[in-house]
């Protein structure tokens, strides 16, 4: 069981005299109250209360103590305990509580999921939206209604039930009648055939019942409907959507090969240890100790295979790590640099020295003071390059970059006489080096991750075909060609908007989908994802369980509380620090949280909500991770190409040959689809009920 203090964090807002009062006074009051829902009534009390007198005066005080009660009350609902001796803490939930139960487990993570997912159909916006999808228009000639393209269960049922008692392969080729699935990109604008409305209100109508919010994210998205082309009006099986990729995620980034960790790992001899328990001999053993344990190594190479794969792997990732700097300096705009300051040439980037380096230094300065005034240009109200190049973000931008790669260029010039794996291993082995292998590698990764990979952001069947494993069917379409040629046709000539910013002109980078990442739900085991593999006329394209994230993000703070956190951080320092404007850097929703609480006087180690998810890594190519690493310059695809519609089709017919069949011999199963009531399953029936319960929370609230 884990240590109460070492998941305690102080929680000591910094409050005006008025405020700490009260809060000193609630928060003795929450240590009596021992069922969490007592604290939740008085945590949303006193908000109650506070807010009302904000009708009176906006201060920074009210708001600053409201910030920290949202905060303690999205704590409070997802588990958290609290202390208090002479200050308060919040103690995290054991994360071993549930080591038994991983039902229990899951339970736990729904509910904490599913709270910011309700509170998205408390806007007005939404239950008008399900409402319009929902409503039958046939009869006004408006279209038909979403429920037209759900498939009732016991429609299913009649289907498949005369087929269980045949054999899995008999069932396979019958069910080509019952299921005929077809991946359908979504537009904004183009409407159904079947039922005339909007491809993206369908996908968004199915995204609202997913278990996690429906949020919109900035960079590359594609969504997609998995359709079932044998019944009418083709109902939606499953939903997908890709998006742009996190730009760190290290378990990822070290199974391509992008984390210096991972070079080191590539010198290692390949091996294999084995652990077992062996009696001890006789004259050894006591009666509280009669085994011990052994390792066994099991070397995969021999000598010869590790010499020759170290040197060629030293001598490819050499040469891409030096052409990453000098490609990536190349794609900078530094004449305005030069220009501006006499001591500069272009001799300067070629060959640096340290007055360059101080030069570009003192531009990132006077940029940044100029955004600190307030006085910098929004570069996405320009339409030319060259005009948001100049602005102070992307000088800073640039002149920051600049000194970081001209300073590693310096340092492989300098050792450009050792040979391969000298090189490597001493740049390993001194800071300087160390520091430069790291810079190239994440120029290499910038390069690529943008452009030649996918995040899968949402994966899922539809019921009832969920009962036939549908959602392994949507994982398995997002690795066909059809699905490549859809981001080679809607990205292949898209400029990078923030690569064309820092060099002036318009850039385009190589846009090759090899590689697809996404996480489970759950920290254990995903039913939908385990297990999938793809065979192709090439290989085998599969789902590889690769890590876990840390457990670290926004999840556990609510929409409320995230605009609390950010008017204190206008009060506190006069502005809005993360815009989340284009350019300004990844993850603004957490970077606007982690000043909110600093802004509070509140831990960031708020932020660690310790719900890890298992990372799948998925190679579309047999080359993915060499190319990249930018050592291949073309991908190797599993798939030919030679007629991407039938190679597609082969997904689906492995889909029905190994799951769906065998999921249609079982009796349980075949019930559970009947049981199916598409009525049962409308998001307006969801939204009343909550409506009904928040009326009920506010009427406790108001009589407690």
């Amino acid at each position: 069981m884990g240590e109460t203090f070492d998941r305690e964090v102080d929680f000591s807002p910094t409050l005006p005299e008025e405020y700490q009062r009260r809060f000193d006074a609630l928060t003795d009051e929450l240590i009596e109250f021992q069922e969490e829902l007592d604290r939740e009534v008085a945590i949303r009390d006193e908000i109650r209360s506070v807010e009302q007198a904000l009708n009176e005066e906006v201060s920074e005080g009210r708001i600053r103590y409201l910030a920290a009660l949202e905060v303690l009350l999205d704590l409070i609902e997802i588990d958290y305990d609290i202390r208090k001796n002479s200050e308060l803490h919040v103690v995290r939930p054991d994360p071993d509580r549930y080591k038994d139960d991983p039902e229990a487990f899951k339970e736990q993570e729904r509910t904490i999921l599913q709270k910011e997912r309700r509170a998205q159909f408390k806007e007005e916006s939404v239950r008008e939206f399900v409402r319009k999808m929902e409503r039958d228009n046939t009869h006004s000639g408006n279209g038909g209604s979403i429920l037209d393209l759900i498939t009732d269960g016991p429609e299913l049922y009649q289907d498949l039930a005369p087929l269980q008692d045949q054999s899995q392969e008999e069932i396979a080729e019958d069910l080509g009648d019952v299921v005929q699935p077809y991946i359908q990109e979504v537009v904004k604008g183009e409407k159904c055939p079947h039922t005339g409305l909007d491809l993206m209100d369908i996908w968004r109508y199915f995204r609202y019942t997913w278990l996690t919010p429906y949020n919109t994210v900035p960079g590359r998205n594609i969504n997609f409907l998995i359709r079932n082309g044998a019944k009418r009006n083709d109902p939606i099986m499953g939903i997908a959507s890709l998006a742009s990729p996190m730009m760190n995620l290290s378990v990822r980034d070290n199974y391509i090969g992008w984390r210096i960790e991972a070079v080191e790992e590539q010198l290692q001899r390949k091996k294999r240890v084995h652990e077992y328990e062996e009696q001890l001999p006789e004259e050894k053993r006591t009666p509280d100790k009669k085994t011990r344990t052994v390792t066994q190594t099991e070397w995969l190479e021999t000598e010869e295979e590790y010499e020759e794969r170290v040197s060629q792997f030293c001598s490819d990732i050499r040469e891409a790590l030096v052409d990453s700097i000098r490609n990536a300096i190349a794609n900078i705009r530094y004449d305005d640099f030069v220009e501006e300051h006499p001591e500069l040439s272009d001799e300067s980037f070629v060959n640096p020295d340290e007055q360059v380096i101080e030069i570009l230094e003192e531009i990132e300065q006077q940029a940044e003071q100029t955004i600190e005034d307030g006085e910098d240009e929004n570069p996405e109200k320009m339409d030319s390059w060259e005009d948001r190049s100049e602005t102070a973000l992307f000088r800073k931008k640039r002149a920051r970059a600049l000194q970081k790669l001209l300073r590693d260029r310096k340092y492989f010039q300098e050792h450009s006489d050792q040979d391969d794996e000298e090189f490597i291993h001493t740049g390993l082995n001194n800071e300087s080096g160390r520091r430069a292998i790291k810079t190239a590698l994440k120029e290499l990764k910038k390069e690529r991750v943008g452009a030649g990979m996918m995040n899968i952001m949402v994966c899922g069947a539809i019921p009832p075909y969920n009962r036939i494993l549908g959602g392994k069917l949507v994982a398995m379409a997002l690795t066909g060609p059809k699905v490549i040629n859809m981001y080679q046709d809607k990205y292949g000539d898209n400029q990078s908007e923030i690569a064309s910013s820092m060099k002036g002109e318009a850039l385009t980078k190589p846009n090759e989908l090899v590689f697809l990442d996404t996480t489970g739900l759950f920290e254990i085991g995903s039913a939908q994802y385990d297990r999938v593999r793809v065979p192709t006329e090439r290989g085998r394209i599969e789902y590889d369980q690769i890590g876990y994230t840390e457990g670290y993000g926004s999840i556990q703070f609510g929409p409320k509380t995230r605009k609390r956190l950010s008017q204190v951080t206008q009060f506190e320092e006069g502005r809005k620090v993360v815009r989340g404007r284009f350019g300004e850097g990844v993850s603004p929703r957490i970077r606007k949280i982690r000043r909110g609480l600093k802004n509070c006087g509140l831990e960031t180690d708020l932020l660690k909500h310790e719900s890890r998810r298992i990372v799948y890594g998925i190679d579309l190519a047999e080359n993915a991770q060499d190319y990249l690493l930018g050592i291949d310059d073309d991908p190797e695809y599993y798939w030919p190409f030679e007629d991407p519609e039938q190679e597609q089709q082969s997904i689906y017919q492995h889909w029905i040959d190994r799951w769906a069949s065998m999921r249609a011999q079982k009796t349980d199963i075949l019930e559970n689809i009947h049981e199916f009531d598409k009525q049962d399953f409308k998001l307006s029936s969801e939204i009343d009920f909550d409506k009904r319960q928040t009326s009920l929370g506010e009427f406790i609230i108001s009589n407690s």
